[in-house]
């Protein structure tokens, strides 16, 4: 009996042939608490990069300590639980060393008192507005998650600060 030779080339082609072809790759879909973690996670990087100098250094909001931004957290004057004010970025959330954030509870009294003397009524304004409720669409998550990304992309080529690959 005689063996049947094969051909290298024809069985590297039948190979590729006969191999799947990949799909291109969907983008993630996340759940809806995923999408708020994404975006709080930007807000928070875009409110302190934004309160930072060209060093990265920026100024905790109710002690005056200063800090690189790395080591300081976005504080809510109201809660973050709040969803109506949760990434009010303007009114509600400012930067604040650790000790303020989380030790001393945000010190909402002395966080007013500064919103106060920024824009009179403010601090009263953003309690009336964050007892209002508010739901998010997945679609309202996307569009802010991606323009607090573009927003930090930008400073981040201005300032000393740089966005972590993941």
């Amino acid at each position: 009996m005689r063996k049947k030779q094969s051909n290298r080339a024809d069985s590297k082609s039948s190979k590729q042939l006969n191999k799947k072809t990949k799909k291109p790759k969907q983008e993630k879909q996340y759940t809806h608490a995923q999408m708020k973690k994404k975006v709080d996670e930007w807000c928070s990087k875009y409110v302190r990069w934004l309160a930072a100098d060209e060093d990265g250094f920026a100024r905790c909001y109710t002690c005056g300590k200063e800090d690189h931004v790395s080591k300081l957290q976005a504080g809510h004057f109201a809660s973050r639980r709040y969803m109506n004010t949760r990434w009010d970025h303007e009114s509600n959330i400012r930067t604040q060393c650790v000790s303020c954030n989380l030790y001393a509870q945000g010190e909402q009294w002395v966080f007013g008192q500064a919103l106060d003397k920024e824009q009179p009524g403010k601090s009263s304004e953003v309690m009336l507005r964050s007892k209002q409720p508010k739901k998010f669409t997945m679609q309202d998550l996307r569009v802010m998650y991606e323009w607090y990304k573009a927003r930090c992309e930008e400073i981040s080529l201005v300032k000393n600060v740089r966005i972590k690959k993941a």
